[in-house]
């Protein structure tokens, strides 16, 4: 019963911190940066801090995946606590490129320190990405729109009539400074028909912001062909052999019966790497790419989705960037738990954990088949303090492990090794208990079942007064009697844990929070590493309510409970 998730980190460490084995730790004081540029010119030298947390001295070295991006080391200066800083300069030589969006990476690293490598990711926009036309497909009353965004605030006006508005995007993306939304509404008494209008924008500090643009607005009783991506971007390492599919679904934003009638892929330069087919009865579209014999490189294509619809086509682009083989790399951060997926947060002794990273494996993902589980699968491995841990998945960028219950609290480091070739170490604070509810699709709510199996606790199924509930955790530590590392939990003698509270509500002026001990607390027989608390409900008020365990002073993550 593991659930995972995709996971993205900006880590943001200026404080000093506790040395750990007497070995440097990089932190950085940004991993990302997004940067209009306009056309024929270098943009901006962008400053990344660099910090030793940790002993001893960092020896830093920068690359980066691309030629427009030049990375060096700067003097070093006082920063945020009297802390010294090496500033990383990245240089932006972007005068040759066209008018588009580009990323590149900047990886800085030190093969001796914890949380090292790391990288910054640079998006630079070439010309600004305000629109040269929009164009809007909508049924009667109806409506559509479109978000751009500007190097800085600007002065907005337009033409054509109440039907067509602009405005600043609170919603939006701040991946570039300030973000617009263009909305285009089929009005009452607007009939099926084209509307022409127009949108002016001034006063930017990029030249290239400050343009006007048309916009016509097709009110149609047609089906309205409509796809979930915009684009798809794959990434996969040189030699491998596994092929990837990204679904993107389609769906009918207008009227009448949307028919999907071809799917085509077309990867530049006449390449046979890229391939789409219409699944799920039509109602997505699977892409597929294959780096088969590709060399390190990127690779464009784009997938043609033809229709009934009054759109008629959608275009979807495609990139595929192919790396070339490496040691395997856990992203510093990257150690999690498996429930919540929090970054930062402290590992307990016997937890299922989750590391993030690159190139754990060279194959397609793995799972363990039999328990105990095994420290070793393909030939992956995860060590906690050079110790190796019971793995439960692997794949090339995530692998969930076991914490060893015989790790001491304290800090730790976790490292993935692949074949032999040793990865970097990543930095993780061990604790005896840290209980955390495993979510249900990722939240508001826990896992939990009746005594026979069925979800409850959820809008569709709540409890009620007097009901039994199995909720379902990780994080709750060590048993009596004390169960092996990676091996299943006994159903006789069970693995109890002593002490946990079961809280329902909070505490506020107006309320006090209902503590009760668990019926009963410890590991699900049969399972590794995965615990459950067995509750009776009291009375409580119907609608949602807070609900949280209490584990030796320490308190878990907060869930919802659904009480009818």
């Amino acid at each position: 019963m593991i659930y995972r998730k995709s996971f993205g980190l900006l880590l943001l460490i200026l404080v000093p911190a506790a040395i750990l084995n007497a070995a440097p730790r990089l932190a950085l004081s940004q991993t990302a940066f997004s940067v209009p540029v306009a056309a024929g010119a270098n943009g901006p030298t962008q400053i990344v801090d660099t910090v030793n947390i940790g002993d001893g001295a960092l020896s830093l070295q920068t690359s980066s995946s691309v030629p427009w991006l030049t990375a060096s080391l700067g003097s070093q200066h006082v920063c945020t606590l009297s802390a010294t800083c090496t500033p990383v300069q990245i240089a932006l030589q972007t005068s040759a490129l066209a008018k588009g969006m580009y990323t590149g990476i900047v990886t800085i690293s030190d093969p001796n320190a914890v949380d090292a490598p790391q990288f910054v990711t640079v998006t630079v926009q070439i010309g600004g990405n305000v629109p040269d036309k929009l164009e809007f497909f909508v049924p009667p009353g109806g409506s559509a729109s479109s978000a751009f965004t500007t190097a800085g605030k600007v002065t907005t006006s337009t033409t054509g009539g109440p039907w067509l508005m602009i405005a600043v995007d609170a919603a939006g993306s701040f991946q570039f400074n300030i973000p617009y939304r263009v909305t285009a509404t089929a009005l009452s008494g607007m009939g099926v028909g084209d509307s022409n209008g127009s949108v002016t924008l001034s006063g930017s500090s990029l030249a290239s912001d400050n343009k006007t643009f048309p916009v016509v607005m097709h009110i149609t009783t047609q089906p309205i062909l409509q796809a979930s991506a915009a684009t798809v971007q794959f990434r996969a390492v040189q030699g491998s052999t596994t092929k990837l599919t990204t679904p993107v679904s389609v769906s009918n934003a207008g009227q009448g019966t949307l028919s999907i009638s071809g799917v085509t892929a077309t990867a530049a330069a006449s390449g046979t790497w890229l391939s789409a087919a219409s699944v799920n009865n039509g109602a997505a579209i699977g892409i597929t790419v294959d780096p088969t014999g590709l060399a390190a490189a990127t690779y464009q294509g784009t997938v043609t989705v033809a229709s009934n619809a009054a759109n008629s086509t959608v275009t979807i682009p495609v990139q595929l960037l192919v790396v070339g083989q490496s040691a395997p790399v856990a992203f510093a951060g990257g150690a999690v738990n498996n429930g919540t997926f929090a970054p930062g947060e402290p590992l307990a002794q016997g937890d299922i954990a989750a590391v993030f990273g690159d190139q754990f494996t060279l194959g397609g993902p793995q799972l363990a088949s039999a328990v105990p589980l095994p420290t070793n699968l393909v030939g992956t491995q995860v060590f906690v303090n050079n110790q190796p841990t019971p793995l439960y998945f692997i794949s090339g960028g995530q692998i969930d492990f076991e914490v060893p219950f015989e790790t001491p609290p304290g800090q730790a480091t976790v490292r993935v090794d692949r074949n032999g070739q040793r990865g970097n170490s990543i930095f993780v604070n061990i604790a005896a208990t840290v209980p955390r509810f495993i979510l249900f699709n990722g939240g508001p709510y826990a896992i939990m079942t009746t005594p026979d199996a069925v979800l409850t606790g959820i809008p569709t199924h709540p409890v009620k007064s007097g009901d039994v509930v199995v909720i379902y955790t990780i994080g709750l530590g060590p048993t009596s009697p004390a169960v092996q590392t990676g091996a299943p939990a006994p159903a006789n003698p069970l693995a109890v844990v002593s002490g946990v509270q079961v809280c329902f509500r909070l505490n506020t002026p107006f309320s006090e929070a209902i503590c009760n001990d668990a019926a009963f607390a410890g590991l699900t027989p049969g399972f590794v590493g995965l615990y459950q608390v067995n509750a009776n409900i009291p009375p409580l008020p119907s609608g949602d309510v807070q609900l949280s365990l209490l584990l030796n002073g320490v308190v878990s993550n907060f869930v919802q409970l659904s009480v009818q």
